[in-house]
């Protein structure tokens, strides 16, 4: 009996330890980070797009080649720099085949994933610009999502200010560049034209009142929200 009880205690040890192990690579390894958010994602979406059960097959194996593979290399390089912290050419050799695994793997997995995927996502976003185009609304909602991502995008490159406060370009710049635009295409009355003109002035001037950006920083946004919400608007033809 107790034979077979320290077999139990040895099989959930092992499983343990197996867990242990993928937490800390997924802890420490950047790319193994990244492997473990795109399984993730790939799982989300074929729930979502609705993948037959022989897709859902081929992705799994897939996902999984790579995991292993990344966790393999893994293994490789921390016993490579155990037994050679100097730099050997045995040892690169070593960390170069394990990287070429997961090359091999992970380009497997894109191939699989392109043969799964690509007539439906290219389906749902023919059914998303099909919605856009329906609605006004909507193309404006979209409009500002995307120059709030862009805006915040750009200012992480500059690294001055904050995603929401000050930095280049303005933000609120932007946003009042983009209705000003939305509103010239929605009106011809020359009057709501420049109304709508005289409230992204005053926009632009209350940011360089408040000295929380320069003069150039503002225009730099309203040009930014302006052109962006120009260019997608004459592309949808709304």
């Amino acid at each position: 009996m107790r034979g077979k009880g320290n077999n139990k205690q040895d099989v959930t040890q092992s499983f343990n330890v197996a867990i242990e192990g993928i937490i800390e690579t997924i802890r420490t390894e950047r790319n193994m980070k990244f492997h473990a958010f795109c399984t993730i994602l790939v799982l989300m979406i074929s729930i979502f797009l609705g993948v037959s059960r022989m897709e859902l097959i081929v992705l799994s194996i897939s996902m999984s080649l790579v995991l292993a593979a990344e966790l393999l290399n893994t293994a490789i390089e921390s016993f490579v720099d155990l037994v050679s912290p100097e730099y050997n050419i045995l040892a690169k050799r070593a960390k170069d085949v394990g990287a070429g695994a997961v090359f091999i793997a992970a380009s497997n997995a894109l191939i699989v994933g392109y043969l799964v995927f690509h007539k439906r996502i290219a389906g749902e976003f023919d059914n998303f610009f099909d919605l856009l185009k329906e609605s006004y609304a909507n193309v404006i909602i979209f409009i500002i999502i995307f120059i709030v991502v862009l805006v915040i995008a750009i200012k992480s490159i500059f690294k001055k200010g904050t995603p929401l406060r000050g930095g280049i370009p303005s933000g609120h710049s932007a946003l009042g560049g983009a209705l000003f635009m939305g509103i010239f295409f929605l009106t011809h009355d020359v009057r709501v034209f420049y109304l709508s003109l005289f409230l992204l002035i005053l926009v632009l001037q209350s940011r360089v009142e408040g000295k929380i950006h320069t003069v150039l920083e503002t225009v730099i946004g309203a040009a930014i929200g302006m052109g962006v919400t120009y260019l997608f608007l004459s592309l949808l033809k709304v």
